[in-house]
């Protein structure tokens, strides 16, 4: 007789009620789930529990991340990228987004459920994952990207060019939050690179502010842990793209400079474009001085809170945007 998978449910105090829906409908579907000792409280040490209750005897850890639980000590004090390399060395981790909330950046990288849009469609996909049911299609033909290197794009050796357009592959995110890889699945994809070759294409890219990296130890033969792009490898890379990531750029400081003060979902309702986009604009602007930029938690999905026009705002508009 198999095994039914288990798995482990830590949730914030305040999202109990939530909780108990989720373990009841798991349970319901075959799933052993341990939620009642998982409560977190305020100032309690999720870390001291992971690594005292033998996480070995189960399948995954199921975070369900709110706005309360994204502002836990666990999260903001204790949740690195070296703790999420050590737990998956041990068990599977599935964030379960609740609610809208800033994801931890440890766990962007990772595959998360979200049950805040549609409840019983990501129940369904929680449970296929757990029960390891695969929709893939029939294997096809891989794309050039993942079966040679690209040519050189603006100057870029060709090994970084490649993991450069690896990053632009991924789809838009509707949290808003740039999507990330693991060093090990991007290997993966590129099993034509040596470690070596990914990491000085890595390296390359970092040293040009396109991407960014998490390092942590434990990753050998790797020299990253994580990776992400920057609103500066959309610009470098706006030829192989079917929009110019400068013209978001101009929208965004356009609408801020015509009203004064506006938050995300202000600027989206003007501009119309993926939160994900407007985050990548609010950067640049941010970087160049264009805009002041007020930040505070429980913006997403825009990585800041208000955007306020300033001289230098309209200078940019009176000189860009004619």
């Amino acid at each position: 007789m198999n095994k039914k998978p288990g798995a482990f449910l830590s949730y914030s105090h305040v999202d109990k009620n939530y909780a108990t829906r989720i373990a009841k409908d798991l349970s319901q579907n075959g799933i052993d789930v341990w939620f009642d000792k998982w409560e977190i409280s305020p100032g309690d040490s999720l870390i001291q529990k992971i690594f005292s209750e033998g996480l070995a005897d189960s399948d995954f850890f199921l975070i369900l991340l709110s706005a309360s639980s994204t502002q836990s000590k666990w999260v903001t004090e204790e949740l690195d990228a070296a703790i999420v390399n050590k737990i998956t060395g041990v068990i599977r981790i599935i964030p379960i987004i609740i609610e809208s909330c800033n994801i931890p950046l440890p766990l962007r990288s990772l595959r998360w459920v979200d049950l805040s849009k549609d409840y019983d469609e990501g129940i369904l996909t929680l449970l296929k994952a757990m029960h390891r049911v695969s929709e893939k299609p029939p294997v096809g033909t891989p794309p050039n990207y993942v079966t040679s290197l690209k040519q050189s794009v603006g100057g870029l050796s060709k090994s970084a060019s490649t993991i450069g357009f690896l990053l632009l592959s991924r789809p838009l995110d509707s949290t808003g939050f740039e999507k990330s890889y693991h060093a090990k699945v991007l290997q993966s994809m590129t099993p034509f690179l040596s470690a070596d070759d990914l990491n000085d294409a890595v390296d390359e890219l970092e040293s040009y502010g396109l991407v960014k990296t998490i390092k942590v130890s434990g990753t050998a033969p790797y020299s990253f842990f994580q990776i992400s792009p920057t609103y500066a490898l959309y610009l470098h890379f706006k030829e192989d793209l079917d929009y110019d990531p400068y013209e978001d750029i101009k929208a965004v400081a356009s609408a801020v400079a015509a009203k004064g003060k506006l938050n995300g979902d202000q600027i989206q309702f003007i501009v119309k474009l993926p939160p994900v986009r407007i985050n990548r604009a609010v950067s640049y602007l941010e970087d160049y001085g264009m805009v002041q930029v007020l930040k505070y938690s429980g913006t997403a999905p825009y990585n800041f809170g208000q955007l306020i026009a300033t001289r230098h705002t309209r200078n940019f508009v009176q000189e860009n945007c004619k």
